[in-house]
């Protein structure tokens, strides 16, 4: 029984998509399907993936977010036994509002719901990110989340919420800085079809960053954002 106020007795949401057969059912299409798919469309380039080499224990992915396209690059540009340990905070409004909906997106990238919050204060999902997230990270999984809260209206990098800060801070675990270029040229917001002709793409990944004992929250983000803006200026 669930004692009050028992937050973590709670089911996971989503938690059939990370079970053997849908890992397995992902895998396939990430390797058929999804990867090829986006590596038509955006050409890219994969920089960094030697700094994920020496990864011992699970991280926060943080990336920028400008097209439909950043996730199944980010799997397709990651290690293979990093890609299958990997969930995805998705906006539950928009990816779990019908049943099916849901349930694709949590089988293809196994995401699993957040509330989105206001990207210049707590961040996307605020404590319903971080209360699945923080059990996720302690099951062994990496989490892959978009500080943005939503994809860039114009392919610019926006304001970071506190929320993957503040549950680095809470899970003692580490970021892993992500920067896409170049995806809102080849779908922008508000298009579900590649554009013909938009220059390729990069994802890059940072060395993985920790908090500093006393550091806050705040100060944590703004040291993410920064280096998401740095790997981005690099292109």
């Amino acid at each position: 029984m669930t004692a009050p106020g028992d937050k973590r007795a709670l089911p996971l949401p989503a938690a059939w998509a990370r079970s053997v057969p849908a890992r397995g059912v992902r895998a396939t299409v990430h390797r058929i399907l999804l990867k090829p798919y986006a590596w038509v469309c955006a050409r890219p380039t994969v920089e960094g993936a030697e700094h994920l080499a020496a990864l011992a224990t699970p991280v926060v992915f943080v990336a920028n977010h400008a097209s439909h396209l950043d996730t199944p690059l980010i799997f397709g540009a990651l290690p293979r036994n990093i890609a299958s340990r990997l969930v995805v905070g998705a906006a539950a409004d928009y990816f779990f509002g019908s049943p099916l909906t849901g349930a694709a997106t949590a089988l293809l990238f196994n995401a699993f719901p957040v509330q989105r919050g206001t990207p210049g204060r707590t961040g996307p999902g605020g404590h319903a990110v971080r209360g699945a997230a923080r059990r996720l990270l302690d099951e062994g999984w990496h989490v892959l989340l978009y500080p943005e809260g939503t994809r860039s209206r114009d392919g610019r990098l926006g304001a970071f919420g506190t929320g993957a800060a503040r549950l680095c801070l809470q899970a003692g675990v580490p970021a892993v800085p992500v920067a896409l270029t170049g995806t809102h040229a080849v779908m922008p917001r508000g298009t579900h079809v590649p554009v013909r002709g938009a220059p390729p793409v990069s994802v890059r990944f940072g060395r993985p960053i920790r908090a500093a004992p006393d550091e806050s929250a705040s100060d944590f983000r703004d040291r993410m954002r920064e280096r998401v803006r740095v790997l981005q200026r690099s292109s």
